[in-house]
């Protein structure tokens, strides 16, 4: 049985594999695969603002200790803040405990390596193999060989002072007005500090976490209240983080929410003017990316690679091809030259940049690019029964889709019991009723199977 998802172990509290009883040991279960050979055995561990992060927090702590690890508490930060400090304090791994746009009831961990970077297909397996085989009970370690826990003090100061690094200091962002959703969560904090030092005139919504509010009709999933907000003040962009901010949307001067394609087609054709990169680049982006924003690509000279869903798999690309970014429609960005772990702010204040270099609002950087409509469809699946039925199912679903001049991906999530089906379509060559009626049979496929 998995327990890894796309993007780590994520479930619901106090149900398996999310209790404090599994926790403890998948603790101990990583401290024994990704603990490095002659280190100083050293395990940085951060949370969100979820009210479950006071048992798991402890939990963790207790089992890494148990295991002659030093645990190094820095939360609540951003999970990219994590993978920054667990690489300048030269520990063996980081724990992120998140669920990360997900609600305050659900929780989740996130691994990552020494070099700051989720950690491989192959560790996690070797994790769940000692999760369920391992004997922790007869694992003894002496009394004097056991680890000890201490707080970070300055964590945020050193996030915020990292982050700042890799903005120009030339720009000035003072005329700037911003409006900013933290979601309630782990960048609740350090978020507003950080764009109050870089001197924008700030309006900061949803920063008041009391555990059960975090992600809940706000932030990146939510950004409607803060599209008002963006109207209202006549700011120049909002800013929407998830509970964890590793993902961004963001917002233009109008009120228009733009989509991740939207985003990374602003950076590439900045870059590309800008000569960051050259003609017959390409960009990274997931399989669900949108077919109008690889189009708009090819017009202006660059090439799209899809990957399957997951941040990692945008990471693995940018650096086994050697590319410089990508990122996903969902709000995750990667960069080459930055943390190389998704970092909402990060992508927020780039594109700031841009607006600031080319003296253009947002909504001009944005239009050169044509979409195509999406309709997303999350049918809920039994998940055994899906995997019994999935290869007929996959042909019975194409059958349904296929000739229908439609652009279409099919993938379970990692992260809940539902099969996703992406469908994208240019408006003018198909018909509302026959667009209505394959999806209808598709969720009927789809319950008859699992």
């Amino acid at each position: 049985m998995r327990l890894f998802g796309t993007d780590g172990i994520r479930g619901e509290v106090n149900k398996y594999p999310l209790t404090a009883e599994s926790i403890l040991k998948l603790s101990k279960a990583a401290s024994l695969v990704l603990r490095k050979k002659n280190s100083i055995n050293r395990v940085v561990v951060n949370k969100d603002t979820r009210l479950s992060g006071y048992i798991f927090e402890p939990v963790i702590t207790a089992g890494l200790i148990s295991m002659g690890m030093d645990v190094v508490l820095v939360g609540p930060l951003p999970t990219p803040a994590l993978s920054l400090l667990g690489k300048s304090l030269r520990a063996d791994f980081s724990i992120m405990i998140t669920a990360s746009h997900n609600p305050y009831q659900d929780n989740g961990l996130k691994f990552f390596n020494s070099n700051g970077l989720k950690i491989s297909l192959e560790e996690e397996k070797k994790i769940e193999d000692l999760f369920f085989n391992y004997d922790f009970e007869n694992h003894k370690i002496k009394s004097n060989a056991l680890g000890k826990a201490e707080r970070l003090i300055d964590a945020i100061g050193r996030y915020s002072e990292a982050l700042k690094q890799e903005i120009d200091k030339k720009i000035i962002f003072h005329d700037m007005k911003v409006v900013l959703d933290t979601a309630n969560g782990a960048a609740y904090k350090v978020a507003p500090q950080i764009l109050y030092e870089l001197g924008v005139d700030l309006k900061t919504m949803n920063n008041s976490p009391n555990g059960t509010n975090i992600n809940a009709d706000c932030g990146s999933l939510f950004p409607a209240k803060a599209s008002k907000q963006v109207i209202k003040r006549k700011a120049n962009i909002g800013i929407c983080l998830d509970g964890d901010a590793d993902r961004v949307v963001l917002i233009d001067e109008k009120g228009i929410i733009l989509s991740g394609e939207e985003i990374l087609y602003i950076i590439a054709k900045h870059y590309l003017k800008n000569k960051l990169i050259k003609k017959g680049s390409t960009i990274i982006s997931n399989e669900v990316a949108n077919y109008g924003f690889e189009q708009s690509l090819k017009k202006i000279g660059l090439n799209l690679l899809r990957v399957k869903v997951g941040d990692k798999n945008i990471i693995e690309a940018i650096v086994n091809k050697v590319h410089l970014f990508g990122g996903e429609p969902s709000g995750h960005f990667i960069f080459k030259n930055s943390n190389l772990i998704g970092d909402g702010l990060v992508a927020a204040i780039k594109v700031m940049s841009i607006m600031k270099k080319e003296n253009k609002k947002l909504s001009e950087l944005r239009k050169d690019l044509q979409m195509y409509e999406v309709l997303e469809i999350n049918q809920k699946i039994d998940k055994e029964l899906f995997i019994l039925n999935q290869e007929n199912l996959y042909i019975d679903l194409i059958k349904i889709i296929k000739n229908k001049k439609i652009f279409y991906s099919i993938r379970p999530s990692g992260t809940e019991p539902l099969l996703r089906v992406n469908l994208q379509y240019d408006k003018r060559s198909i018909k509302t009723n026959v667009l209505n009626n394959i999806k209808l049979k598709i969720i009927k496929k789809i319950s008859d199977a699992c």
